[in-house]
């Protein structure tokens, strides 16, 4: 017997994807990982503008992101 596993956990999940999909819209990303993409991508533009290597840092606690060359 073959056995049907639910991808959604509840009936609003598997709308809310089937709506995203319609739209183009993909899976939600984890937004800290969105945040790393974002700070690694603006040290890379600075490095292209200024030249040398950038350090991106990010403190979730302090609410701070500092970009900084190293």
């Amino acid at each position: 017997m073959i056995q049907y596993t639910p991808r959604h956990k509840t009936r609003n999940e598997e709308i809310i994807a089937r709506l995203r999909a319609e739209v183009g819209a993909g899976v939600p990303i984890d937004p800290r990982k969105k945040l790393k993409r974002l700070v690694a991508e603006a040290s890379i533009l600075m490095a292209l503008i200024h030249g040398g290597d950038w350090r991106a840092q990010v403190d979730h606690d302090l609410r701070l992101i500092v970009i900084r060359p190293d």
